[in-house]
């Protein structure tokens, strides 16, 4: 993890806060009459161990659902970065090191902006950490996991409203898409999707003895990587996108692609400028 080019690029950026409130389904706006309905932000699905107290049962009526009333102080200034801690993420040396770039960036600049960065990773020991302490989590972070992210986020607690949450995988494994990114896009104001793929995530390479394997059962997925093979995988893997690009659309998030081949500057001047704009401080 390049640490100097983060410490570099931190300064001058500020990340893309959401302009209004997150829409969802009835009665997900936020309140704009006087009174003690100034304090209100949002409102969202009930989660377990929820505050039955902030029911809105006038929403309960309209969506037969148990809708909760979420404060401004629940939603804002927060940031939630989620990091797929599987062994795909460390397919090359380089693809873990983007990552936990990406990530820490995320963090930094938050920081500088006066919000309060919590970093949450699904690596076989999952890891919470507000403000401050994120650096140490993604030095020591471990691409360990055997489960895929859809499957590691049962390890950690349910996401909690916040103003915006950035995830960073691949997103290269079986899941249904659309219940999982509405999972990842629960409770937040604003969501990315932050995809960091290897050049052989992109284009496997194939060659003499190559197979497709699972990055994390170590299962081999195909027989040789004949040339039928690989337009298959091709063909696959756009399919795959257009889902994830829909899914991401339908939860009001973005999908945004990292290549690990290019530099954390050139991701920030390129692909990654929707989340990272200029306009950051000293």
């Amino acid at each position: 993890m390049d640490e100097a080019a983060v410490g570099r690029l931190a300064p001058g950026l500020a990340l893309a806060l959401p302009r209004g409130p997150h829409r969802g389904r009835v009665g997900e706006v936020r309140a704009s009459s006087m009174g003690s309905s100034l304090e209100l932000h949002d409102f969202r699905a009930y989660q377990p161990g929820d505050d039955l107290r902030q029911l809105d049962w006038n929403a309960v009526a309209r969506t037969d659902e148990l809708i909760l009333r979420v404060r401004q102080d629940e939603v804002s200034p927060r940031v939630e970065v989620v990091v797929d801690g599987s062994r795909s993420m460390a397919l090359s040396p380089r693809k873990a090191a983007c990552a936990k770039e990406v990530a820490l960036l995320a963090c930094e600049v938050a920081a500088r902006q006066g919000l309060s960065p919590t970093l949450l990773t699904t690596a076989v020991r999952a890891e919470r950490m507000q403000g401050a302490g994120c650096r140490a989590v993604l030095r020591a972070l471990e691409f360990d996991a055997r489960d895929d992210l859809a499957t590691a986020l049962g390890r950690l607690p349910p996401p909690r409203p916040c103003g915006l949450r950035v995830v960073v995988s691949d997103f290269l494994f079986e899941a249904d898409l659309p219940a999982l990114v509405s999972r990842l896009s629960r409770g937040a104001a604003g969501c990315f999707l932050v995809q960091v793929l290897d050049e052989e995530d992109l284009s496997p390479s194939g060659g003499e003895g190559a197979r497709l394997v699972d990055s994390e059962s170590g299962a081999a997925l195909e027989e040789l990587l004949t040339e039928d093979v690989l337009a298959a995988y091709a063909r696959r893997f756009e399919e795959h996108q257009r889902l994830l690009r829909g899914a991401a659309l339908r939860a009001r998030g973005l999908l945004v692609m990292a290549p690990a081949t290019e530099s954390l500057a050139a991701l920030v001047a390129g692909p990654l400028h929707p989340l990272f704009v200029a306009g950051g401080g000293a």
